[in-house]
């Protein structure tokens, strides 16, 4: 696999609670399939007997949300994030859906202290190209009738953002080299080769796309400014640069996009993984 994320770009990005928040209310405004994918992914799933539920990169709890009144009356739901500051935002969402809730701030190592097969439902959505590494300790503590819920980015996500920022820092001299961090990142566990990651720890490994196009008209470059600003640590390291000055040479080239093509689009597909039959290398895979 690809060399880690660094966990101190990861903090820098995520610590901030209201602008991840943001960040996720412009994705969904400007999406042009208004379901949301993680409903999307539960749909016609029996989740009544889950009990103790986990969700990994918990964030601020979107994924737990969606499970009000879908899961068993006395279900519990351990979140697991590196950032401390999402506790008390992901606490809430437990309490909004009606479930019991814990907050465990020591990031996805913490996995290896649980015992086996003692979750029902694992959730994981838009994190796990962070630590792909720990799908085999995921089928370890998922019980043999349990459910693992993922979903991911395609390679493509927002790649004609991706582009407009290598051609700009191709022409200033300034290009990080090969992908860009977030190109990196995703690539660890994408659409493409999740698959292929999740077979070896799972029987059954079922697929669902859900197609998406994120679409800005002139009035909203500011929004888009707003994302590469939040995302700078993923895709502006390495330029010898300011963010400042990247985004202000970014936005003369985004008002040149929308000149030519009236509207800024930008492909957002995902990939929903649920995987059945956790199993381990002692089971002859």
């Amino acid at each position: 696999m690809n060399e880690r994320p660094d966990p101190e770009a990861v903090q820098s990005v995520f610590r901030d609670v209201a602008g991840h928040r943001a960040i996720a209310g412009i994705i969904r405004s400007h999406s042009t399939n208004g379901r949301d994918v993680r409903r999307y992914a539960l749909e016609g799933l029996d989740l009544s007997d889950c009990r103790d539920i986990l969700e990994l990169g918990c964030a601020f709890g979107p994924f737990t949300g969606t499970l009000q009144g879908r899961v068993a009356p006395d279900a519990s739901v351990t979140g697991v994030d590196i950032v401390a500051a999402y506790e008390e935002p992901f606490l809430e969402a437990c309490r909004r859906a009606g479930l019991r809730g814990r907050f465990l701030p020591e990031g996805v190592p913490v996995i290896r202290s649980f015992p086996e097969a003692c979750f029902d439902l694992v959730l994981c959505s838009f994190a796990l190209y962070f630590f792909p590494e720990v799908i085999p300790g995921i089928a370890r503590i998922l019980r043999p009738g349990g459910l693992f819920v993922v979903i991911t980015h395609d390679r493509n996500n927002m790649g004609e953002l991706a582009d407009l920022i290598r051609r700009t820092l191709t022409r200033q001299g300034d290009l990080p080299g090969g992908r860009l961090p977030v190109e990196s990142i995703v690539a660890r566990f994408s659409a493409e080769n999740g698959r292929d990651l999740l077979a070896p720890w799972f029987g059954e490994v079922e697929t669902q796309d859900y197609r998406n196009t994120l679409v800005f008209p002139p009035s909203d470059i500011p929004q888009i400014l707003q994302y590469i600003h939040f995302k700078s640590p993923f895709l502006l390291t390495g330029t010898t640069r300011t963010v400042p000055e990247v985004t202000k040479l970014l936005e003369e080239e985004l008002q040149r996009w929308i000149r030519s093509t009236g509207s800024i689009h930008l492909s957002k597909n995902d990939r929903i993984f649920r995987c059945r039959q956790p199993r381990s290398r002692k089971d002859g895979t």
